[in-house]
């Protein structure tokens, strides 16, 4: 596929998503999630080549962004300890914001008769609940188990996706490190712009501890280190990857 034909591809992506009345409503009023268009890239770079035809393609790849959009809105849902608390109605909206990206994603799938992918992709929702609990528990032992139960918190999804349309395990790797990477980066903004990390936790119960760094801020940035390494170790043993993902990948190392 072309660098045209494939931000064409994207484009139409989007626009599937976008184009439903309700998500538009639900961005206006802010209680949906935002659509990770990096999500979408890997998405859509898992699918090509597959005997799908183009539109089913597109389809599958937007029922599989509902999903994620789903967990992504659920996940606004307050921990106790969140310093800033949703009032009930923001809560409740925002549920309803998450079942509804939910129905879609069933919905389209079912439409498309591809019972199989959806089994996949819920084992794929599990694993993610079960990472995000384990993560907000500590129910890890080691630090390689503390990055790898982060990574699917985000990226369990596209791993089931990607293992479906039988993508080499190099590159299911190096999208998990990537969106791993991503919410890393994600982290250490939000904790520079308002003193507050989700990830604070791991760091005050000694995780990492071998860095031996004084402060949060610093055992993040060498978390992150050693993260881009092995995102850019991964890209140049993963199979040929499209200009537009190679692009971008660059981009997120160089941030």
């Amino acid at each position: 596929m072309t660098y045209q034909a494939k931000k064409a591809g994207l484009k139409e992506v989007e626009q599937l998503v976008h184009e439903q009345a309700v998500y538009q409503y639900l961005q206006e009023n802010n209680e949906g999630g935002q659509m990770d268009k990096d999500q979408m890239l890997f998405l859509h770079e898992a699918i090509s080549g597959s005997d799908l035809t183009d539109v089913s393609a597109y389809r599958v790849v937007s029922a599989t962004l509902y999903m994620i959009l789903a967990h992504d809105t659920h996940e606004k849902i307050d921990e106790p300890d969140d310093v800033v608390q949703m009032t009930r109605k923001e809560q409740e909206l925002t549920v309803l914001a998450g079942d509804f990206y939910s129905a879609l994603y069933y919905r389209t799938l079912a439409e498309l008769e591809m019972i199989p992918l959806l089994r996949a992709l819920q084992s794929g929702v599990q694993e993610t609940n079960t990472a995000k609990t384990n993560i907000y528990q500590l129910h890890v032992a080691t630090d390689e188990e503390y990055l790898t139960q982060l990574a699917l918190t985000n990226a369990a999804i596209f791993s089931k996706f990607a293992k479906y349309f039988m993508k080499e395990q190099t590159f299911i790797s190096l999208g998990c490190q990537f969106f791993l990477l991503k919410r890393l980066q994600m982290e250490l903004n939000l904790y520079k712009e308002t003193g507050v990390s989700r990830l604070k936790r791991a760091f005050e119960h000694g995780y990492f501890a071998k860095k031996a760094v004084s402060n949060f801020e610093s055992w993040l940035e060498e978390i992150i280190n050693d993260v881009k390494q092995e995102v850019e170790s991964l890209k140049e043993r993963a199979e040929p990857l499209s200009n537009i993902l190679e692009k971008r990948i660059v981009e997120v190392l160089n941030d």
